[in-house]
This record gives structure tokens, C-alpha cells and sequence, in this order.
């Protein structure tokens, strides 16, 4: 969207034909204080904006575009018949990024508008993926001073002399624990990555084959609490597309989860089903559930939930944020559902093989 910004009729007109037929969208302002008005109710990709108007003159318009944040980065052009080098200095030092001299050529208009929406349109796709790859980097970040925090607790435990010889040995199994999901996380973060940088092209993946490896990775954890972790029958049927290290991970996160909020010699279960061209690998527990408040905060960042851990442990895995992240780069979802019965339902959605 452009907005054109002229006291004078007959230029608005004319600008507005030309890149109408360019087929852009056009909006006209006739003064300094309806164009701002426009600006901020809805921010345009582009200003043409009179140097010289009555009541509020051009350089007025951008000082204020420039001062608020919801239109400081709109690029402005300005219009003008002043050719005067004085006044060219003025306006590239007060933020315009060109200006074009009435009276214009059609062609050289076309060419600057152009050129600067994509110049805009480029500036915005470098700050969405820097937006990106800082929240990846909080949730990295996040999670890894989780595991930190639970080995140095243990380890200041552990300076205590009077501690008996049980406490010790559940202090070093939660340090081993917790070195052990360090390093997992952080060789799927860094797995993630290289998939990214590499493009990696998804694969077939046997569902019982997935489960299988996320027992033998998290069986340790399990067996901390006397937790029995079982493949439902009927997984081994089912085939996803999807990259492994990724699904791997998204499991992993789901399943250490489960272990965190389960009671003890509880029962998590494993199982794989399918609807339409999808395939549904499905991670179910005892555990409190999650309640709806919790729920529509359930997969954002930094959010504390109401359940606790029945053991204390700290965060695993992915994290939801970015483990959803991860599971819609593949094409797919991942949710909660309630267990029938009570406890939790965690789903990874993935196109069938």
C-alpha cells in the first residue's frame, strides 16, 4: 500500500493513475495532518510525500513519522519541485530514504516505488528470521539453565557430610540425569540447525521404530520413579513422514514431560494411530492433566503451568514452544488433549508415509 501525500489535487490524481495501473493499492491524504492521521490507523509500505504544503509542511509530516514507532521504519519518498541542495540535505538527514522532482517522469516513479517497497519488503523477511532465531535462541537458552540450576543444587547437597547414603545416590542419579537431557537437548538443537542450514528432505519413519529408541533414551528416568513406559499394540503399522532427528526430539520432549508430571509406578503410554493422510504419535500419562487456564498458555514461552513435577525435576527435552515450532516445520502439529480417565494426551501430527 502506498500513501500519497499532496495538497495538491491534480497530483494525487495523477500519482494515484499511475500506480493504480501498476497495480497498487492507493491511498490519498490532501494534508500534512490527514496523512499522519492514515499512517498510524493503518501503517503503509511506502509514503510519496509534498515537500511543500501549508499548515504542515513535509518535513512536519516526517519528523512525526519518525517519532512514533508504529510508523518510524516506513520508508518516505518525497515529491517536490524544490530542487534547491539545501533542502535535499534537510530531508535525507531528517529520514527520507529519496525524492523525485516534479515534474516527474512516469517511468523513473514506477522505478523508485518499486525499488523501495522491495527494499522494504526485504528488510521485513530479515527481521522476521532474526525475530525467529532470537526466540529459538531464548528457548535454547531457557532450557539449558534449567539443567545447570538442577546439577548445581544437587552438587551443593552433596557438600553436606551428614547426608545419608540414600540422599547421595539420588543427588548423583538427578546430576546424571539432568547431564545426560543437557546433552540431548543440545544435540537436537544443534541436529535442528543443520537440517535447516542443509535442507534437509523428510523421510519415512516407522512409529514403533521412534518409540523404541525414546524408551531406550529416556528408561533411566523412568526407572527413577518406577515408571513402566509401553508401546500400545498396533504402533508398529504405522509409518510418518518426517525429518528423525526432529521427530526424535519432539518425542523426547513429550515423553520426558510425561515422566516429570506422572506419579510414581504410574504407567506412560506410547502409541501410534492415523486419521485421513495423517499419522498420530500420541504420548498419554496419569499425571494431573493440564487445566483450561493452562491450557491457552500451554505452548507460549516463559509460562510457569499449575502442575508441579512430583519429583522436582527440571525441564527436559525441547520445550513445547519450540518443539510445535519444530513439528510445523515438518508439515505437522503437535497438541494436548485430556486422557479419559485423567492425566494427559500429548499428540505429533505428521503426513503418513
Amino acid at each position: 500500500m502506498v500513501l500519497v501525500i499532496d495538497d495538491q489535487d491534480a497530483n494525487v490524481r495523477l500519482v494515484g493513475q499511475l500506480l493504480s495501473r501498476a497495480n497498487y493499492e492507493v491511498v490519498p491524504a490532501m494534508s500534512g495532518r490527514e496523512g499522519l492521521e492514515l499512517a498510524v490507523a493503518s501503517a503503509p509500505d511506502l509514503v510519496l510525500l509534498d515537500m511543500r504544503m501549508p499548515g504542515m509542511t513535509g518535513f512536519e509530516v516526517l519528523e512525526q513519522l519518525r517519532d512514533n514507532p508504529a510508523t518510524r521504519d516506513i520508508p518516505v519518498v518525497f515529491l517536490t519541485a524544490d530542487n534547491e541542495r539545501d533542502s535535499l540535505t534537510r530531508a535525507f538527514a531528517a529520514g527520507a530514504v529519496d525524492y523525485i522532482t516534479k515534474p516527474f517522469v512516469s517511468e523513473e516513479l514506477l522505478a523508485r516505488v518499486r525499488t523501495h517497497l522491495e527494499l522494504k519488503q526485504s528488510r521485513d523477511r530479515l527481521a522476521r528470521v532474526a525475530d525467529e532465531r532470537q526466540q529459538v535462541a531464548d528457548i535454547v537458552s531457557h532450557d539449558l539453565r534449567n539443567y545447570f540450576a538442577n546439577v548445581l543444587f544437587a552438587a551443593d547437597m552433596l557438600r553436606d557430610p551428614d547426608l545419608p547414603v540414600e540422599t547421595r545416590l539420588r543427588l548423583a542419579e538427578s546430576i546424571r540425569t539432568s547431564a545426560d537431557s543437557g546433552v540431548l537437548f543440545l544435540q537436537a538443537f544443534l541436529d535442528q540447525q543443520g537440517q535447516q542450514a542443509q535442507g534437509t528432505a523428510v523421510q519415512p519413519l516407522r512409529a514403533g521404530e521412534l518409540f523404541e529408541h525414546i524408551i531406550e533414551l529416556l528408561q533411566r528416568q523412568a526407572q527413577v520413579k518406577q515408571i513402566m513406559l509401553r508401546i500400545a499394540p498396533a504402533s508398529e503399522d504405522i509409518r510418518v513422514c518426517g525429518h528423525r532427528a526432529g521427530t526424535i526430539h519432539v518425542l523426547q520432549n513429550m515423553v520426558s514431560n510425561a515422566l516429570k508430571y506422572s506419579p510414581a509406578g504410574s504407567e506412560v503410554s506410547l502409541q501410534a494411530t492415523h486419521r485421513g493422510p495423517h499419522g498420530r504419535l500420541s504420548v498419554l500419562d496419569r499425571g494431573p492433566g493440564i487445566s483450561p487456564r493452562d491450557r491457552e498458555r500451554l505452548f507460549q514461552r516463559y509460562v510457569r503451568l499449575s502442575p508441579q513435577p512430583t519429583q522436582g525435576e527440571s525441564s527436559t527435552g525441547l520445550g513445547l514452544a519450540l518443539a510445535k515450532q519444530r513439528a510445523r516445520t515438518m508439515g505437522g502439529d503437535l497438541w494436548y488433549d485430556d486422557r479419559d480417565g485423567g492425566g494427559s494426551m500429548f499428540t505429533l501430527e505428521l503426513p503418513l508415509a
